[in-house]
C-alpha cells in the first residue's frame, strides 16, 4: 500500500511536495493543534489498512540536542494526556523522544517544565492525535519533526492568531500584527528563516525514510 504523509499546515505539505510525489505517497493536510484528530480519522476512513504513515513538519525544542534546523524521527510520543505512545522504530537517522501539548509553549521557563514533565527533547501540537488514531488503525507509524526554534528562544504570543486550525495562514491576523507591533518582524524574519532550514532536513529525512521503504 501506498504510504501517506500528513502535515498539519499547507506550509509544511508545501515544502514535502516534491518528495511525497517521487516516492508514490499520498500527501495529506490535517490541521493545527489537537482538532487536527477528526481530520486524521478522516484520513483514516479513507486509507484503512496496515501501511506506513508519518506526520511530518516542524517542533518546537526542548533540549539543546534537538538543534534548530535539524531534523529527527521519533522515539517514543508522549500525548497531551500524558500517555506514551511507541512508533515503529527506523534505523537511519536520530530519534527523539517528542510530546504534544495543548497549546504552543512559547518560553524558555515552560519549555524547561515540559522537557521535566514528559523527558521528551521535542514538542508539538499533533503528535497525540496522531498516535492514538495510527494506534488504533494498526499502521506502521513514526513522525518527522525538524526543529524549527531552540529550547531558549522566545516566540511571540502572538503565533497562534497567524494559523487556521485547517492548516492555512491567516494573512489578515499576520498582516494586522506586523502593522500595529514593528516589534515583531525581526522574530518573524527569524521564524521564517528557521521554518524553512527545519522543512529542508524533515524534507530530506521523508525523502530517506522512504527510500528505506522501498529497499
Amino acid at each position: 500500500m501506498q504510504p501517506l504523509v500528513l502535515c498539519p499546515t499547507q506550509y509544511e505539505a508545501s515544502r514535502v511536495k516534491a518528495v511525497a510525489r517521487s516516492r508514490g505517497a499520498i500527501l495529506q493536510v490535517i490541521g493545527v493543534g489537537c482538532g487536527c484528530e477528526t481530520a486524521i480519522r478522516s484520513v483514516a476512513a479513507a486509507h484503512a489498512g496496515e501501511r506506513w504513515v508519518f506526520l511530518v513538519g516542524i517542533a518546537g525544542a526542548l533540549r539543546a540536542q534537538a538543534r534548530v534546523g535539524e531534523a529527527f524521527l521519533c522515539e517514543r510520543v508522549v500525548d497531551e494526556q500524558g500517555f506514551t505512545h511507541m512508533p515503529r522504530p527506523l534505523a537511519h537517522a536520530t530519534r527523539l523522544a517528542l510530546t504534544c501539548s495543548r497549546d504552543i509553549v512559547v518560553g524558555e521557563t515552560s519549555r524547561n517544565a515540559v522537557a521535566e514533565r514528559t523527558g521528551a527533547a521535542m514538542v508539538d501540537m499533533e503528535s497525540g492525535p496522531f498516535a492514538r488514531v495510527a494506534q488504533e488503525m494498526g499502521w506502521r507509524w513514526n513522525v518527522i519533526r525538524g526543529i524549527s526554534d531552540d529550547a531558549a528562544k522566545e516566540l511571540p504570543a502572538e503565533v497562534m492568531r497567524w494559523l487556521r486550525l485547517d492548516g492555512g495562514t491567516n494573512w489578515r491576523n499576520l498582516a494586522v500584527d506586523l502593522a500595529s507591533k514593528p516589534r515583531l518582524w525581526p522574530q518573524v524574519q527569524s521564524m521564517v528563516r528557521h521554518s524553512n532550514a527545519a522543512m529542508r532536513s524533515a524534507a530530506g529525512l521523508l525523502d530517506r525514510t522512504l527510500l528505506e521503504l522501498h529497499a
